[in-house]
C-alpha cells in the first residue's frame, strides 16, 4: 500500500529536481512509486496532486490538445512553454 503522504513527496521531490522551467506529468511519478501496477496508483496520485495544487505547492496546465495535464514547481516554469494552459485545480475533495 502507498499512503498520500508518500506520494506527495514523490511528487514534490520530481517538481523539485526538475525546477523552473520544466514541467512533469502524472505518470511519471506513478512509474516512480510502482512501476509494476502504475495504472492503479493514478487515481491516488492525481487526489493527491490536487490536494498540493490547492496548498500551492505546485501548478497544473493542461496540454493544448488537452488530453494531458503537466504540473511544475511554479507558474513561470510551466508557462515557460507555450504549449500549455493553466488550468484551476478541480473541485474533487478527498
Amino acid at each position: 500500500m502507498v499512503f498520500a503522504s508518500d506520494i506527495g513527496n514523490v511528487i514534490l521531490e520530481l517538481a523539485e529536481q526538475r525546477g523552473s522551467g520544466k514541467a512533469f506529468f502524472l505518470a511519471e511519478v506513478a512509474q516512480l512509486i510502482d512501476r509494476g501496477n502504475r495504472e492503479a496508483q493514478m487515481e491516488q496520485i492525481q487526489l493527491v496532486a490536487e490536494s498540493l495544487i490547492r496548498e500551492g505547492q505546485i501548478i497544473s496546465a493542461k496540454t493544448e490538445l488537452g488530453t494531458e495535464t503537466a504540473y511544475a514547481k511554479s507558474l513561470p516554469s510551466i508557462m515557460s512553454n507555450s504549449s500549455y494552459m493553466t488550468t484551476p485545480p478541480s473541485e474533487n475533495h478527498f
